[in-house]
């Protein structure tokens, strides 16, 4: 039988930059929360005890990202993606854990190669979803204003987006509901709050028009969409 093993690729964004959650083990071994798979137990109750356990992140939201040979094909590693507000989890290291840190995702400490793997896998995996749903939202505090959002969504995806029609798009999509209160972080008029709401989201407009395409009727015209907008 296979040896089962579980990672979780934990991602935050702090000063604009998207980063990745490691632990440190004895012998200053850093890797990504994980733990072998114990029969009986579920993937994600493992992932999600690992997570605490190591890290202090509890109440998270797992998403499987893939399963991966480990080895030489005598185990598997099911990889999950966790996105959290960085500032949001009291980082607490468990019981053969030295260290919990964050790390910018193009700046990581020396990993194994394994690990490296799946944490690349992850990261390709938010950028590309980003564009089409809004996971971002994840990687937020309860309030925030369009700008911080806009700012996750520039640090997820690599590059700037247009701010008119980025905060035009969120709001008439309805991924996000005003709270009524306001935050002044400087001169100038303060900004208004929002939090989550339940609404769907394309972020770039390439993938909009493709997601409309999708909704129509069998047999409507779905040829090339446009260029993205920048």
């Amino acid at each position: 039988m296979k040896t089962v093993r579980t990672e979780i690729v934990v991602i935050g964004v702090r000063e604009d930059r998207t980063h990745a959650l490691l632990v440190r083990l004895p012998g200053s071994v850093w890797a990504l929360p994980g733990t072998d798979v114990a029969p009986g137990t579920t993937l994600e109750r493992a992932a999600l005890t690992a997570l605490a356990d190591q890290t202090g992140i509890r109440g998270a939201h797992l998403e499987q990202l893939y399963t991966f040979d480990r080895d030489a094909g005598e185990g598997v590693c099911v990889a999950h993606l966790c996105l959290v507000a960085a500032g949001r989890h009291v980082l607490t290291p468990g019981p053969g854990v030295v260290e919990v840190r964050w790390f910018p995702m193009d700046d990581p400490p020396a990993l194994d190669a394994d690990a490296t793997s799946v944490l690349e896998y992850g990261r390709s995996r938010v950028r590309a979803k980003a564009a089409y749903a809004p996971i971002a939202l994840r990687l937020l505090p309860d309030v925030f204003t369009l700008g911080e959002l806009q700012a996750v969504y520039e640090a997820v995806l690599g590059h700037d987006l247009d701010t008119r029609n980025f905060r035009r798009d969120v709001l008439h999509a309805g991924i996000v509901e005003p709270t009524g209160a306001s935050r002044a972080d400087g001169p100038g008029r303060p900004a208004a709050l929002y939090r989550s709401g339940s609404g769907d989201f394309q972020v770039l407009a390439r993938e909009r028009r493709i997601a409309r395409a999708i909704a129509q009727v069998p047999g409507a015209d779905r040829g090339a969409p446009d260029r993205p907008r920048r």
